[in-house]
């Protein structure tokens, strides 16, 4: 599932080629994946495209919106040419480099013959047509409103694990399952850690750790990881999952202690850690936020 430094990578990537861009046509393949009236957007011009936490929002002029969520395996292509999109590197989970392919589930056409793909193999993702933007509640990590006095208000009253809580995003928006795993390990704390025995300074810890792998993750233009779900809008990879540390490194050497890698299963999500560097310590005592003060 693409996460913050996906989307932002796309972002930035696509800005550039369809600002300016009027939509001529949409084509919806598949109901499932497109929600809204899109004669909404026909003949509207894109003025800015944005990103909130995990979704990617394209601004029309007069204040309309297509948001778009990639979910487990969505994928956005931009063609100069839609009716001959070739591009250089096969997609993932076509077998071609051409488009339409067969997990292709929405084409939007520019008036200039370019256009969109919106794929998705699984179909969990979706383009929703609004008059505003669709944020998540929670706050963007790149926001400055994201501060380790916000991590500490989030888990002082919890006894949810807290890579539960990193990665709930009407909380906290943009972590999924690949920065969290790494913060957590950047950080020394595990995964099931209770969120309200984390300790002032190991939320400082926590802080910085979840800023470096997210720009880390930017840096290295997203992770395409064991799936290559995750592409940019040319058909080329991400390269950041050269760089994880724990996540899908399952039985490979800690990059600190070269204790063996393990994995674990909860809330539905796998889990990797250090035992060595990421102890539970199941006997922590609860931080109080009364008289243990965090800043």
């Amino acid at each position: 599932m693409p996460e913050l430094p996906e989307v932002e990578t796309i972002k930035r990537k696509l800005t550039p080629n369809i600002i300016g861009k009027t939509i001529s046509n949409i084509k919806v393949i598949s109901p499932k994946n497109f929600v809204g009236n899109k004669n909404d957007v026909i003949g509207k011009k894109i003025v800015d495209v944005n990103r909130y936490g995990k979704v990617l929002v394209i601004k029309l002029v007069n204040d309309k919106y297509l948001n778009i969520h990639f979910k487990l395996s969505g994928q956005i292509l931009f063609a100069k040419d839609i009716d001959h999109a070739v591009f250089k590197n096969t997609i993932p989970f076509t077998g071609g480099n051409k488009m339409p392919a067969n997990t292709t589930r929405v084409i939007i056409r520019f008036s200039d013959g370019g256009g969109l793909f919106f794929n998705d193999l699984r179909m969990f993702g979706w383009i929703k047509v609004s008059d505003e933007p669709l944020a998540p509640k929670g706050i963007d990590v790149l926001s400055e409103k994201f501060t380790p006095n916000l991590i500490a208000s989030l888990t002082e009253k919890t006894r949810k694990p807290i890579k539960v809580l990193l990665m709930d995003q009407d909380l906290i928006t943009g972590i999924g399952n690949i920065y969290a795993n790494d913060a957590l390990f950047l950080a020394k704390i595990h995964p099931q850690r209770p969120s309200n025995s984390i300790t002032g300074q190991e939320i400082k810890l926590l802080f910085n750790s979840i800023k470096k792998v997210i720009n880390d993750g930017i840096k290295d233009l997203g992770s395409s990881g064991a799936d290559e779900a995750f592409i940019l809008p040319d058909g080329s990879r991400g390269n950041h999952q050269r760089s994880f540390l724990v996540y899908q490194q399952e039985d490979k050497p800690c990059p600190n202690c070269k204790t063996k890698i393990e994995r674990i299963k909860h809330n539905g999500r796998s889990s990797f850690f250090c035992p060595n560097c990421q102890k539970i310590i199941r006997s922590a005592s609860l931080r109080s936020g009364v008289n243990q003060p965090l800043f």
